[in-house]
């Protein structure tokens, strides 16, 4: 799997459902709302083989243990799926 243009893909999709994002070409935050409402760490590790997702966790005011591993480009489209349905059907604080 190609992880610079599965990364694109994620943050082609993130841009256009209106999601922030913070710099990085392997490692980037991507999120809704100042709160972190939905908030994903997405980090591509070539010697893992796999890009891993983490999930914002409040509590603490970090990103847990990762909750996705993108291992194929139809995992890439599952995890643009989530995001695409995270932005239409989360709470609007």
């Amino acid at each position: 799997m190609d992880f610079d243009f599965s990364i694109e893909q994620i943050k082609l999709v993130g841009s256009e459902q209106g999601y922030d994002m913070t710099e990085g070409t392997r490692s980037f935050e991507i999120f809704i709302d100042n709160y972190h409402a939905v908030a994903f760490k997405v980090v591509a590790n070539a010697t893992s083989g796999y890009i891993q997702v983490h999930q914002w966790e409040g509590a603490n005011g970090e990103y847990g243990r990762g909750v996705y591993s993108l291992r194929s480009y139809s995992d890439v489209v599952n995890f643009c799926n989530i995001l695409v349905a995270s932005a239409n059907i989360r709470a609007r604080r």
